[in-house]
């Protein structure tokens, strides 16, 4: 058995690892603003951007694995106000670093594909990021406030869609919502990325753990495709019309930060490393549907909602 503290544990990955956790290990579960709540898992409320308040917990608990989640990612937001992103992006994570570093606890970083500039995709972990927004910029500050605070930590770079448990809407449900709705949705055709289904990168994560690997590690999803292509595959595979998903750019949706334009990840380490594949899109689309059809999605809302009585 295993002491396992998530942070950001009410955000879309933080609470899908909550979802995946295994019963025979302790997991305790971070968050800021969002109560949750599960059975037979120990919920904290704490802001971990604030100097001593990792050292206090991490310290108190002395967990045997960190998995460090929380983050600004609202990108826009990060671009108007830096000071902010700096804060959750960078100082949080050296805090969590240094103070799992002082207990001996295993540390997975979760990171983003966007501190790569997009230009020459697919990313390899060797290859220098670039990256062109405040949020890559201090997600990149935050890698290496880790990597300086605990050498051997993970690093992961990803980029993932899925059920969230709080109401805020990633990009899947962004696009379900308005199909539901009946309208159009806009898809950008020179955008390329490689999205993994945030269940499925809890679950690599839980592998990951175990084989105790640090270093760079890239987790992308086993497909490279537009965010048309996406939504596309996403309408089709949940029953709503596909042509309601129409092209879009980048360049003409008016967005205020920059992003990059492909994002797409060679996750060849750790492929080699487990012995496995990574999913392709539509092997994710329809997990994610199961989850939706079965109980899963229902038990996210669940935990939330436990939450916010309990606050």
């Amino acid at each position: 058995m295993a002491r396992v503290l998530i942070t950001g544990a009410s955000g879309l990955l933080g609470a899908n690892l909550v979802l995946a956790a295994r019963p025979q290990d302790e997991v305790v579960a971070v968050y800021h603003q969002h109560p949750i709540e599960r059975s037979g898992v120990r919920c904290l409320g704490a802001d971990l951007s604030q100097p001593g308040v990792a050292d206090s917990i991490i310290g108190e608990l002395a967990p045997d694995w960190v998995v460090h989640c929380a983050a600004a990612t609202d990108v826009d937001r990060c671009e108007r106000e830096p000071d902010w992103a700096t804060r959750l992006n960078r100082d949080m994570a050296g805090y969590v670093a240094g103070a799992s570093c002082l207990v001996g606890a295993k540390l997975v970083h979760i990171s983003t594909d966007a501190v790569f500039d997009g230009r020459h995709a697919p990313h390899a972990e060797n290859e220098s990021p670039m990256p062109i927004n405040v949020y890559g910029r201090t997600k990149l500050e935050g890698e290496r406030a880790v990597v300086a605070a605990h050498p051997k930590a993970a690093v992961v770079r990803t980029n993932l869609f899925g059920w969230n448990a709080q109401p805020k809407a990633g990009l899947a449900e962004w696009f379900l919502d308005r199909l539901e709705r009946g309208l159009t949705c806009p898809g950008f055709t020179d955008v390329t990325f490689s999205p993994i289904l945030a269940y499925d990168l809890a679950s690599w994560l839980w592998r990951m753990l175990d084989a105790g690997l640090g270093g760079i590690t890239h987790i992308g999803g086993g497909t490279c495709l537009s965010k048309y292509d996406f939504g596309v595959r996403l309408a089709k595979a949940l029953g709503h019309d596909p042509t309601r998903v129409v092209e879009a750019t980048l360049k003409d949706a008016g967005l205020s930060a920059s992003r990059p334009l492909h994002l797409c990840l060679q996750s060849d380490r750790i492929q080699r490393a487990l012995g496995d594949e990574l999913p392709g899109i539509d092997e994710g689309i329809e997990r994610l549907a199961a989850m939706d059809r079965g109980s899963a999605r229902g038990s996210l809302k669940r935990m939330a909602a436990a939450g916010r009585r309990e606050a």
